[in-house]
This record gives C-alpha cells, sequence and structure tokens, in this order.
C-alpha cells in the first residue's frame, strides 16, 4: 500500500532518491538549488520506504512540478501514475484549478503524456539532455 506526504521542506527522503535518479543514474550535477527552498515537497511511500517524489511551486499563475524521480524497481508499477493523482489532488486543494507545467526530459514524454500531459515547446537541452516543456489544465 502507497502512502503519501508533503513536506515544506526538503527531506532527505526526496534528497536521497533525486541523488539516485538523477545523479548516480543519469549523471546530473546541478541536482539541488534555490528552489528547494521554496517548494512543497511530496514523497509516496511503499510503507515506510520511500520510492518516489516531485516538488511542486507557485510561479504567478502556474504550477511548476519538477524533479519527479521514481526509484529504479518501482518503474512500470502505476507508482509514477499515483504519485501524479496524489499531487494534483493536493494542488486543487491548495491553490485551486491551476496550470501546470513541468519540463520533462524527452525519454520521460510518453508518461507524462499517459497521465494529461501535452508538449508545448520545442524540444532543448538542459544538462546535455533533451527536455521539453509540458502543461495540464486541472
Amino acid at each position: 500500500m502507497y502512502n503519501f506526504k508533503v513536506f515544506t521542506s526538503l527531506p532527505k527522503d526526496a534528497m536521497e532518491i533525486r541523488e539516485e535518479v538523477f545523479v548516480f543514474e543519469q549523471g546530473f550535477v546541478d541536482e539541488f538549488d534555490e528552489v528547494d527552498q521554496t517548494s512543497l515537497h511530496f514523497l509516496i511511500y511503499e510503507d515506510d520506504f520511500p520510492i518516489g517524489t516531485a516538488r511542486v511551486f507557485k510561479d504567478g499563475d502556474k504550477i511548476h512540478i519538477g524533479r519527479f524521480a521514481v526509484r529504479k524497481d518501482y518503474r512500470g508499477h502505476r507508482v509514477g501514475s499515483s504519485l501524479m493523482r496524489y499531487i494534483e489532488k493536493e494542488i486543487l486543494y491548495r491553490f485551486g484549478h491551476s496550470e501546470l507545467i513541468l519540463g520533462s526530459q524527452e525519454q520521460a514524454v510518453p508518461f507524462y503524456k499517459s497521465v494529461g500531459f501535452i508538449e508545448t515547446s520545442d524540444r532543448y537541452i538542459e544538462q546535455d539532455c533533451p527536455h521539453v516543456t509540458m502543461a495540464k489544465k486541472i
């Protein structure tokens, strides 16, 4: 069974997942930044073990979702879609109807499309990795 938690500061569990996925697995170097200090941090747990995370911050009338990561062994088991549904529910509760924005790695575009996001930009490079901006209204 999955459990969800929301934090107003970057928790150790989220840091560990992001390091595992983005730094060690994918080779990114600039993983943590000042945006972490003003974001909500979402975690999904299986029992007491953290298996996925994302951060959310408001920018004007748009809500940005970033640093969305699921541990490798848990991908393909609907963990990401469960986490996204929880995030959307919390955003509606906290901010009301909003436009969600995210920068997706090119390889993750099919996942985000499967949860209702659409591409809204051309491809761009971030840390040597192709990305595209995606959006969804909730």
